[in-house]
């Protein structure tokens, strides 16, 4: 990655361009609250925006969970730039947002692991960090821990089929076949059947990662088995 077309100031002045240009607006100041307090940004390195926000900021204006914390309510800021300008911009990594004073700050990013899109292993790997990752942006502070690897989310959610996700292939490009081992969902509130609940889901979170060309397009989720199993094909990207 070239530092000076993918980092420094001009860089971080085109995406915050792209995003007001995608969002109609001309100023920062036409964003909603509380993006709106928006004061500077800046690239400290390649693919990484820093942005800065009023030390006026109210917390809990967004954030509709009582478990969720300052830190969630500004990562869920930098993913919301991410769904404006991510696609199209294959370069940027991660978004922080921090209030000036520095008291406050949250990170979003694409999760990637540098694989070859053509290693049918290591993509598979890599959608398989993004897709946890995105369940840590979501329950990190919900389970009291960070989610690095199933077996937290799974102690924090036991009932859950997304917490026994056994396997993930890819048999080729642009596909995912994801295995879910049995467990104590069978049964229970989420048993619906949990292919098609964890496909949706798992396809989603992962291409809210991904850029153009690096999305699953097709994901099958076998459970049971294989008695319980459903395809989604995503268009463009989007479910």
């Amino acid at each position: 990655m070239d530092a000076n077309v993918n980092s420094g100031q001009a860089w971080a002045d085109s995406k915050i361009e792209m995003w007001k240009e995608n969002s109609g607006i001309k100023s920062t100041k036409g964003f909603l609250y509380p993006y709106n307090l928006m004061t500077s940004w800046e690239s400290p390195a390649p693919g990484v925006i820093n942005i800065f926000l009023d030390n006026s900021m109210k917390f809990g204006t967004q954030m509709p969970q009582s478990y969720e914390t300052n830190e969630d309510e500004l990562r869920t800021m930098g993913l919301i730039m991410f769904e404006s300008v991510g696609e199209a911009s294959p370069e940027l990594e991660s978004v922080t947002f921090a209030t000036e004073n520095g008291k406050n700050s949250g990170t979003y990013t694409r999760s990637r692991t540098g694989a070859d899109p053509m290693d049918r292993k290591a993509w598979a790997e890599e959608k398989y960090v993004q897709w946890l990752d995105s369940m840590n942006d979501t329950y990190e502070s919900f389970c009291h821990s960070e989610i690095t690897k199933i077996e937290v989310y799974r102690n924090c959610l036991p009932t859950d089929p997304h917490a026994y996700v056994e396997k993930v292939e890819s048999p080729a490009f642009g596909e995912l076949v994801v295995t879910l081992e049995d467990g104590p969902w069978i049964d229970g509130e989420y048993d619906m059947p949990a292919s098609a609940f964890v496909s949706s889901n798992m396809s989603i979170r992962i291409n809210s990662k991904a850029a153009k060309g690096e999305k699953v397009e097709k994901m099958t989720v076998i459970a049971r088995n294989g008695a319980d199993t459903d395809t989604e094909m995503v268009l463009d990207g989007n479910m």
